[in-house]
């Protein structure tokens, strides 16, 4: 499924078998392992100019430290979570949600979902749209989708027991990439104006793309979805936890959506306690 198995054709094996054992994965020369990744690319629907075109692009960069990053990600714990519960945290996220009482209300009505639940993960996630990301998403999506190949794992000095886990993100964010290039195909959008998490989340709502392809919806009525606006992104919150089960009427359905949202319990408690502030 990821790069590996199916590089370029093998016209002069002396030297690409020195290329691939020589190239490094990070400054201006891309992985050869972006190689089998287009194949893969292509293989799965993607039109093979489009494909060649966006990782010849110049700002096509891997990015070695969002990839170890992610090898070494640890369980998070309730402390990064505890500068949201503060009376100021409160007192901006009641502000907002009398500012945009609007389009709270007709997420309310259309998607049947409590406003100061969208809030409360608009505030965690992004500071209510105030801390969105600077990785080019693109390229956080395309570098993670190489992360167990061979050269990638010596060149970064992985460890070897992480090979188990790398072969499990880089095959998610291979799919990832998939859709986010499908989406900025389909829309004709710049694959490269888009900056997010160093996990490739984007928009006031840090969604992933296939998130966005799944739950995206539009809150403005303009007949576009823009993450980065707030009548998009409260609307497409509403959107995913309606799908995630949340039933406004039972209390209990409130959790299970919200840890769909993100699979941690910490997090849905920081979002409920500040949902039963707001």
């Amino acid at each position: 499924m990821m790069p590996g198995s199916h590089f370029r054709r093998w016209i002069t094996g002396g030297f690409l078998g020195l290329l691939f054992f020589c190239a490094p994965v990070y400054g201006d020369t891309p992985p050869v392992a972006y190689v089998g990744l287009k194949y893969q690319l292509v293989r799965q629907g993607l039109d093979k100019n489009y494909v060649n075109q966006v990782f010849s692009d110049p700002r096509n960069s891997f990015l070695p430290d969002v990839v170890r990053k992610i090898a070494y990600l640890r369980k998070e714990t309730k402390d990064i979570y505890k500068k949201f519960l503060t009376p100021q945290v409160v007192a901006r996220g009641r502000e907002y949600m009398q500012e945009h009482r609007g389009e709270l209300n007709q997420a309310e009505a259309r998607f049947g979902v409590a406003p100061e639940v969208i809030v409360a993960i608009l505030t965690v996630e992004s500071d209510l749209g105030h801390a969105t990301g600077k990785y080019p998403v693109f390229n956080v999506f395309a570098s993670l989708a190489v992360m167990d190949a061979p050269e990638v794992i010596r060149e970064l000095g992985l460890a070897p027991s992480l090979k188990s886990r790398l072969h499990k993100k880089a095959a998610w964010a291979q799919r990832e990439l998939l859709v986010f290039l499908e989406y900025c195909r389909a829309k004709k959008l710049d694959p490269y104006s888009f900056r997010g998490s160093w996990a490739g989340a984007l928009g006031f709502c840090q969604f992933l793309p296939s998130s966005l392809k799944s739950s995206g919806a539009d809150g403005d009525g303009d007949g576009r979805i823009d993450l980065f606006t707030h009548p998009d992104a409260i609307a497409s919150i509403a959107c995913y936890l309606r799908k995630s089960g949340f039933k406004l009427g039972n209390r209990a359905t409130w959790r299970r959506a919200v840890y769909n949202y993100n699979h941690s319990d910490a997090y849905v408690d920081t979002v409920l306690t500040l949902a039963s502030w707001y």
